[in-house]
């Protein structure tokens, strides 16, 4: 094998390893872009939860509030509140 014969072939692997690389570089590349945009759009999914859950928190402590609760008791319920209580204890241990 000539000089110029070996010095083609050594351009031709140059070249090969170039392409190679930049294709590879090209590919790194869009993966990682694609990865940003999935953490983009699953931070965007964990914010609107966490606001979401605040809300649901606000909205449990307006149900459960005991003004609320009394109210319901008696209007919906007719309850009313016991003005005499006695308490029964049993002599019987358990």
């Amino acid at each position: 094998m000539s000089l110029s014969a070996k010095q083609n072939l050594m351009i031709l692997a140059l070249w090969f390893v170039a392409i190679v690389s930049s294709a590879l570089q090209v590919s790194a590349t869009h993966w990682h872009r694609q990865l940003v945009a999935d953490w983009q759009v699953s931070e965007h999914r964990h914010l609107v939860l966490e606001q979401d859950y605040g809300r649901l928190l606000l909205e449990q402590s307006a149900l459960t509030a005991h003004g609320r609760v009394e109210r319901i008791a008696k209007d919906t319920l007719q309850m009313i509140e016991a003005k005499n209580i006695q308490v029964i204890r049993s002599s019987r241990q358990l």
